[in-house]
């Protein structure tokens, strides 16, 4: 029997985005505490990479974001990934909650994925 039921991937987070790209990968989004990336290529969902962190926050004691995210492909291996950063340091040194985007290159090489190039 072929079980399609829902896994917990994550302990914490809020509003999931999934992107499928034309290269076949599978990006998905989530946040809160702060904002992680992950991937998967194996064409159905069952198998995904660690989280990858875009805004780490294991030793911060405030919010370093709100967790929610966009995702917009851009070409058949990269994206678009949108969030807010609370804790952006400006050209004059204030801190400031700012909304950034960051690329993201993701390759499949022979069936496996290889690492995510991130542009900041």
């Amino acid at each position: 029997m072929l079980d399609l039921g829902p896994e917990v991937m994550a302990v914490s987070g809020v509003l999931p985005r999934l992107l499928r790209l034309t290269n076949g990968v599978v990006a998905l989004s989530s946040g809160r505490p702060g904002v992680q990336l992950r991937f998967c290529a194996d064409g159905n969902g069952k198998t995904w990479t660690q989280p990858l962190e875009l805004m780490p926050y294991a030793n911060e004691k405030d919010a370093v974001s709100c967790g929610y995210t966009s995702l917009l492909a851009t070409s058949p291996d990269r994206f678009l990934v949108i969030y807010s950063d609370f804790k952006h340091q400006t050209a004059s040194g204030q801190i400031r909650k700012a909304i950034k985007v960051c690329e993201v290159t993701v390759k499949l090489d022979s069936a496996k994925l290889l690492a995510p190039k991130f542009r900041k």
